[in-house]
């Protein structure tokens, strides 16, 4: 019995979400094929690798997913080279370099797609940076290798005001890494976090000039795949910066692209994002995570909410959120309309280019010191 699929769709949620690692997709499959199980929810869950009601609200996903004929080309061997998620988490987390190249003294201070962010010091002159490294011992599969090495090669050939900027990379025994400045300020998202939403002209503000980062890397050929909050930082001297390109991809990359599965947030992906049909992944889809960002931004509440992961894909896939402004009355409609447009479910409804959302946002900046 080989996997249908309402099997493929179940293996692509579940590890989307991460509840299901590669090798299990895999052997799940297995258990289907060997005809020990009718489908993979089921080998799931007597296998012990999901609860049964886990296993049924994906299969309620996989179901609606199956019956609108979404994702059909999504393939067992595709879902298992992507799936990384839970997989070395513990060994990742022991990783602690004190060294690595010209740069010490260095401290973990966050996760990035891939990855682990490190503060540290060059040698050379004192300067304070940021390392982003992986870890070979972590790695489970060979093209997460190849994964970063695309990523160090995407984000050293952006060189932008409103992206990070990296200075340097290389490899020192188990590491790859690659150097950038270390942006002393705060995430949209803690600012989010602090004062429950930013007033309309400060927030519009920020995520202009984020897409202006984003913008860039779009006309460069390169799609984002993970924009939200906490990939915005702000700067102490105001600047605004895009970071961790980890999950982005170039338009002509067969690397990045070959997978045929999305990973990300799935509250701030688009629904074509999620379905999985990458070759339907464009620059409108950073246009829909952009627009969600700045609709959380302006409101404190993001458009599609639920008690798990699954839950708030469903949601992504099949309703329609509430206005901005219904969320929160206190903002001009002008604004929640551009936010409305940026996610629109249809790609072809929302703003061709990220410089038609920049100029709906400077419209609206200009209307209001006006």
């Amino acid at each position: 019995m080989s996997a249908n699929r309402y099997d493929r769709l179940f293996a692509h949620v579940a590890s989307i979400t991460g509840l299901l690692t590669a090798r299990q997709v895999e052997e799940l499959f297995h258990a289907v094929e060997a005809g020990e199980a009718r489908d993979v929810a089921t080998a799931a869950s007597r296998r012990g690798f999901l609860p049964g009601d886990v296993a049924a609200a994906i299969g309620i996903i996989a179901s609606e997913l199956a019956s609108r004929r979404i994702a059909e080309d999504i393939q067992p061997s595709s879902i298992v080279s992507s799936g990384r998620a839970g997989e070395g988490t513990s060994r990742d987390s022991q990783m602690y370099p004190k060294a690595l190249g010209g740069y010490h003294k260095l401290r973990q201070i966050a996760r990035g797609a891939m990855g682990i962010i490190f503060k540290g010091e060059r040698r050379s002159d004192g300067r304070t940076v940021a390392l982003k490294v992986l870890p070979l011992q972590t790695v489970t599969d060979p093209q997460d290798i190849e994964r970063f090495k695309r990523e160090i090669e995407t984000i050293t050939s952006l060189v932008h005001p409103n992206i990070v900027r990296v200075f340097d990379f290389g490899q020192e025994e188990d590491f790859y890494y690659y150097v950038m400045e270390y942006l002393d300020g705060r995430s949209l998202r803690e600012l989010i976090h602090d004062r429950g939403h930013l007033g309309p002209y400060h927030g519009v503000e920020i995520v202009r000039d984020a897409s202006r980062g984003v913008a860039y890397a779009h006309q460069h050929g390169v799609i984002h795949r993970d924009l939200k909050p906490s990939n915005v930082m702000i700067c102490r001297d105001g600047q605004v910066k895009i970071v961790d390109f980890g999950l982005a991809f170039h338009k002509t990359s067969q690397i990045l692209t070959a997978t045929g599965i999305s990973l990300g947030t799935p509250a701030y992906m688009s629904p074509e994002q999620i379905e999985g049909g990458r070759n339907e992944i464009t620059e409108r889809s950073d246009i829909y995570s952009m627009g969600v960002t700045l609709y959380e931004t302006l409101t404190g509440q993001r458009p599609f909410e639920g008690d798990n992961q699954y839950d708030v894909m469903k949601r992504v896939l099949f309703d329609q959120p509430r206005k901005a402004i219904v969320a929160n009355p206190a903002l001009p409609e002008g604004i929640s309309n551009v936010i409305a447009k940026a996610m629109a479910r249809n790609p072809g409804d929302r703003h061709a280019r990220m410089a038609d959302f920049i100029a709906d946002l400077d419209q609206f900046l200009d209307e209001s010191a006006a």
